[in-house]
């Protein structure tokens, strides 16, 4: 009965986040009440896991303790002898007759991109890696990012087409309702469909 009780508490705390179990596929772990969403390349190979602890160290005081207490732990195994793999989530929703690809830094803020009906990726920590700039631009779409309100979160620019920041008074989508973020990314589509992303041109500009 406990061990039910522990997997409650995380599955309601993702639903109060806007996570839909049955659609995400999302591993819960109730020995430890935490969540592990599973990571993968830009080929769609499993390459790590990000864990969830809803009441983990975040911030600067998180690398002082062991990962199982962090907020966020993310592994991702090594593409050679030197560099970590690349590692997205959410790339099961891309489809390359999309006419658009949102992209964020975190997994939460890209499943509320997810609920509004739009393909989205989080890219976690490869906000500065070029190999992902690289990928980005092979792609047909636009790629529309949606910043962090934090200066941080502008580093996410060079990575895409066109970028928007996260309204006030939210820092991030994560954080914002559900209704609000539906609104606001038919608004950006809006735009872009009026003031069209010449792609050819990003792709050669340095």
């Amino acid at each position: 009965m406990l061990k039910r009780f522990l997997i409650y508490e995380i599955e309601q705390h993702l639903r109060s986040r806007g996570i839909d179990l049955e659609k995400t596929n999302t591993i819960l772990d109730k020995e430890t009440r935490t969540a592990v969403f599973l990571l993968y390349n830009l080929s769609g190979q499993l390459i790590g896991y990000q864990r969830y602890n809803p009441k983990g160290i975040k911030g600067k005081e998180a690398s002082k303790v062991v990962p199982i207490l962090r907020r966020y732990y993310t592994y991702v195994t090594r593409a050679d002898n030197r560099n970590v793999a690349i590692a997205v989530w959410g790339l099961d929703t891309y489809n390359k007759l999309d006419k658009y690809l949102f992209i964020t830094e975190g997994i939460f803020d890209a499943n509320k991109i997810h609920n509004a009906g739009y393909p989205a990726i989080a890219i976690l920590n490869a906000t500065g890696d070029k190999r992902l700039r690289t990928w980005l631009r092979m792609l047909p779409q636009a790629i529309i990012s949606i910043s962090d309100n934090d200066p941080a979160g502008k580093m996410i620019k060079k990575l895409s087409d066109r970028m928007y920041v996260t309204p006030n008074p939210y820092k991030d989508l994560g954080e914002m309702p559900q209704n609000e973020v539906n609104s606001f990314l038919k608004q950006i589509v809006q735009n872009i469909e009026t003031n069209p992303i010449n792609k050819v041109k990003l792709i050669t500009e340095e």
